[in-house]
C-alpha cells in the first residue's frame, strides 16, 4: 500500500528553546524527536516513501489565521507564527532536504489551507504515517481528519511529543480505532504495511 511520511510543526516557534509557542520543547528534547525524525526521513528516502514536512505559518498581517481561534489569535498577539520570522524556520538539526515536499498549513490539522489531500490522492497515497508535535493538537487533528478522508492512518510514537508525556500518551490512546500506533523501530525494520 503506497505510503507517505508526514511530519508536522518541527519549527523553532514550537520546538525551539526560545519559541513563543514552545510548550512541547521539553518533551521534544527528552524524547529526541528531531533526531528520530531525521532517522525516519532517511529511511523513507532510501525506500522511496515520500516525506512531507508540514508547518503552520501565517502572513505578517495575520489575514490568513482562523478568525475565531483563541489559540491563533493568542499567537497573533504575541507576534508568533509569522512565515517571515525565524520562528517559522525548521528546527535546528532537522534534515529537511530539497527533494522533500513542504506544505504550509493554516490551522491545527496538516490538511488545513493547503493541497495536501489533493497531492496524496493525485499520487495514489492511501496510507499516512504521522509524526510531529504536538500529539495533543496537530497529530490528533490530522489523524482524525485523515481517517475521515479515507486514509489508513499510522502514528509513529517516538516521532511525537506533547507538553507532557502523560498528554502524549492520552492523545495516542484517544486515537484508538482511527489510527494504528507503531514504534520507530517497527518503521525502520519495514514492518508497517
Amino acid at each position: 500500500m503506497p505510503q507517505a511520511l508526514i511530519i508536522i510543526d518541527l519549527i523553532e516557534e514550537i520546538v525551539g528553546k526560545n519559541g513563543l509557542s514552545n510548550t512541547s520543547y521539553q518533551q521534544t528534547q527528552e524524547r529526541n524527536v528531531i533526531e528520530k525524525s531525521n532517522q525516519a526521513a532517511a529511511y523513507a528516502r532510501e525506500n522511496d516513501i515520500p516525506i512531507i514536512w508540514v508547518k503552520v505559518g501565517f502572513a505578517d498581517d495575520y489575514h490568513d489565521i482562523p478568525a475565531g481561534s483563541p489559540m491563533f489569535n493568542h499567537a497573533k498577539a504575541l507576534g508568533a507564527l509569522k512565515l517571515s520570522s525565524v520562528g517559522c524556520q525548521w528546527a535546528n538539526e532537522l534534515d529537511v532536504q530539497l527533494r522533500d515536499l513542504i506544505m504550509i498549513k493554516k490551522g491545527v490539522s496538516a490538511f488545513t489551507g493547503n493541497k495536501l489531500d489533493h497531492w496524496l490522492k493525485e499520487n495514489n497515497i492511501n496510507h499516512i504515517l504521522f509524526g510531529g508535535v504536538s500529539t495533543l493538537m496537530a497529530i490528533q487533528s490530522s489523524a482524525r481528519l485523515a481517517h475521515d478522508l479515507g486514509y489508513q492512518v499510522t502514528v509513529i510514537d517516538e516521532l511525537c511529543a506533547a507538553a507532557t508525556l502523560e498528554l502524549h500518551q492520552q492523545s495516542l490512546q484517544a486515537l484508538q480505532g482511527m489510527a494504528t500506533i507503531y514504534s520507530l523501530s517497527e518503521f525502520l525494520q519495514g514492518k508497517i504495511k
